[in-house]
């Protein structure tokens, strides 16, 4: 009977559907990764397969396998093991009937790639490590002394500049912990309202207001919590008529601003915040990862006493 109903599906074209269910089927039987070739090559012994070149056959199954995965990413049956080898999400850690645990992910670190753009730096001994300048007017005179480098290739007797711009909306400011894809290791894990990002230069390609490209860089740290869409299409000029219009709004609601040296990242800061207060009825939902990094938005009375980040704390940013 089993042969029977095998030999009816024999000489009909597999459609997408079908593939992934046989995928599914092999992997599921010998529950360890399989290439698509592997996969063909079970089924082929059991002779599931339709009349089609083994070839075809094999390359089809990779392709409409990587296709559900990109379409579905975490809601997808299958994940990706190795180059061209798959598994079922379900199988993940389990044991199987020896006792033996299917295959585990690694969880090896994953390394935060380099900043793309060179890096404004400016010289150690230049920076004022005993107080914080309120402002940016003291600051850019600083500035004016800096050279742009690359992550990898900063001076030793340089430090990187670095905006750290805080989301404020009434008395309440938007707060997170820092993830640990971050340029900034040492504060990660840490409780934080600053969302920083190097003062590169890019910025100088987008507006200035400043002359020195501090202003595009705060709202380029913030834009994409508070905005929908990837900093990918903000940095390359991919933006709506409409996103463009908030991306220089948001210009005009920096404020409080001040620097400070960070022992803590061994960087200057350029902090601000920007206040949402007019532009929203109730505290605005954010966007992205940082949703998964125990974000929310508390009160500034309520958040000075409890952040972990000393770069924070320091910062002018906490008064009514």
């Amino acid at each position: 009977m089993q042969n029977a109903a095998l030999g009816k599906d024999r000489g009909v074209s597999m459609e997408g559907s079908k593939y992934l269910a046989l995928a599914e089927r092999m992997i599921s039987a010998r529950g360890i990764p399989l290439t698509g070739s592997q996969i063909i090559d079970i089924a082929n012994e059991f002779q599931l397969l339709p009349y089609q070149s083994y070839e075809t056959v094999v390359k089809t199954l990779q392709a409409r396998i990587a296709e559900d995965i990109s379409k579905n990413r975490a809601r997808s049956r299958f994940i990706r093991t190795g180059i061209g080898t798959y598994f079922l999400r379900n199988l993940v850690g389990k044991p199987t009937i020896f006792g033996e645990v299917r295959w585990l992910k690694d969880r090896a670190p994953r390394e935060k790639p380099e900043h793309p753009h060179r890096i404004l730096t400016v010289p150690r001994n230049a920076v004022d490590r005993s107080r914080q300048h309120l402002g940016w007017d003291e600051p850019t005179r600083l500035l004016e002394l800096g050279i742009y480098d690359y992550q990898s290739e900063i001076k030793q007797d340089h430090v990187p500049v670095v905006t750290a711009v805080a989301l404020r909306w009434r008395e309440e400011i938007y707060s997170f912990n820092v993830g640990v894809h971050t340029h900034f290791e040492r504060i990660s894990g840490r409780s934080s309202i600053l969302l920083r990002k190097f003062l590169d230069e890019f910025d100088l390609d987008l507006f200035e207001t400043d002359g020195t490209g501090a202003t595009s860089s705060s709202i380029r740290a913030a834009f994409p919590v508070i905005a929908e869409g990837r900093r990918a299409r903000l940095e390359t000029g991919k933006l709506t008529r409409h996103e463009k219009l908030h991306f220089y709004q948001v210009a005009n609601l920096l404020s409080r601003k001040s620097s400070v040296f960070s022992a803590t990242t061994d960087c200057f800061l350029l902090v601000s915040t920007i206040d949402l207060s007019s532009l929203y009825d109730r505290p605005p939902r954010t966007h992205r990862r940082l949703e998964l990094n125990q974000a929310e938005w508390k009160h500034a009375n309520l958040l000075e006493r409890t952040l972990t980040d000393e770069d924070c704390r320091s910062a002018h940013i906490f008064g009514v």
